[in-house]
């Protein structure tokens, strides 16, 4: 810089400054296009994961349905009492408002799992108290992925169904 202001820019300053320039602009192009697709490939896991969690959750909700019905409106008090029950040949549950009638529409569009193969489906089953089987069991991910909404509507389902037997009752008397 001299007294009269800075110096003027020289052709080889100025395309220096340009190679910079270009240079930040590619890298930065560069890392933006690996950190998207780094991430779709997350996201694309975690939807996978998500989706067979679903599948689980609600094949287990449809099965605990179907042994309910199978057992004269009794739900089971432990995985033991569901790991025997083949819920594929049982009789679906009676219509009702606030669960599905069919398996078709509990599965939603993912495949049937037999009870043995949801192994990542957790529950807390009512205790025994006074009237066991009475209470429907809360079902959880144990922390797996879950499509939005899906442990809401297969807890809502055994909920509403055991509202319905519990109504039963005190409407024929």
């Amino acid at each position: 810089m001299s007294m009269d202001g800075p110096e003027p820019m020289t052709p080889e300053l100025a395309a220096r400054n340009r190679r910079i320039i270009l240079s930040i602009a590619v890298v930065f192009v560069i890392t933006s296009i690996a950190v998207f697709a780094w991430g779709l490939g997350i996201v694309g896991k975690t939807r996978g994961r998500a989706r067979a969690m679903d599948a689980a959750l609600r094949s287990t909700a449809w099965s605990i349905l179907c042994y309910a019905e199978a057992n004269g409106g009794t739900f089971p008090t432990g995985e033991a009492a569901l790991a025997g029950f083949d819920a594929a040949a049982a009789k679906a549950p009676a219509a009702g408002e606030g669960w599905p009638a069919t398996r078709e529409a509990a599965m939603d569009g993912l495949d049937w799992l037999p009870p043995a193969q949801c192994g990542g489906v957790g529950a807390t089953w009512p205790s025994g108290g006074a009237n066991p089987g009475f209470a429907a069991p809360q079902l959880n991910s144990k922390g797996e992925p879950s499509g939005f909404g899906t442990l809401d509507t297969v807890n809502g389902w055994m909920a509403a169904y055991a509202r319905a037997r519990v109504a039963a009752p005190a409407a024929a008397k």
